[in-house]
């Protein structure tokens, strides 16, 4: 981190409850968990990159090395998961029916540490209801249908832009934003009934 980066009225290397020469780490998920709480707290719009760039202890210039805005910070490592779904579904033997496939890939990709329920219901809220990230989304959301779409159309023998492989793909993730809708307003539901939701959804399937 850059001298720079150090918060107003610590000598550069001290931060407040951590030993002397430390120096708070910077990662991609740092800055997230800092940003969402920030969401939750003050609300998205209210909220500015510099905040969040204060909040996490770096500066304005390193905050963008990491993302290129606001939004992208909402949506975390997704691109990650996206590349991690991928191989789960390389993964997947031939002889597992696709709409089984296809369920299993969902909740594999939905799954997440018990203790990160609340921060990914959070998450999920923001995404599903602040106009900005919607409409980042459309980007986002390509990938992921893509990724899906190029697994059907492996299993048919097709192309990802043939009508079955590019339709599953859309009902897949219409499956996946209808389970969280659900399941963001509902306070007590945890994983288990995030994971039912989707694969009751996924009986629509082919």
């Amino acid at each position: 981190m850059e001298p720079q980066d150090q918060p107003p009225g610590n000598s550069p290397g001290r931060t407040p409850g951590r030993a002397p020469g430390r120096r708070p780490s910077t990662t991609r998920g740092s800055i997230v968990s800092v940003a969402l709480e920030l969401f939750d707290r003050q609300g998205y719009e209210a909220t500015s990159v510099d905040q969040i760039a204060e909040a996490a202890h770096i500066s304005r210039r390193t905050l963008f090395r990491y993302f290129p805005g606001k939004a992208a910070i909402a949506w975390g490592e997704f691109d990650e998961q996206i590349h991690l779904m991928l191989d789960y579904l390389d993964s997947v033997p031939d002889e597992v029916p696709l709409r089984e496939a296809l369920a299993d890939a969902l909740v594999e990709f939905n799954t997440f540490p018990d203790s990160q329920t609340g921060v990914h219901r959070t998450r999920m809220r923001l995404l599903l209801g602040v106009d900005e990230l919607r409409a980042h989304s459309t980007l986002v959301y390509a990938d992921w249908r893509r990724a899906v779409a190029g697994f059907v159309a492996h299993r048919r023998g097709e192309s990802v832009d043939d009508l079955i492989p590019a339709s599953t793909a859309h009902a897949a993730l219409g499956i996946a934003l209808s389970a969280y809708r659900i399941w963001v307003h509902e306070p007590d539901a945890d994983q288990t009934r995030l994971h039912g939701l989707l694969r009751d959804g996924t009986r629509i399937l082919a």
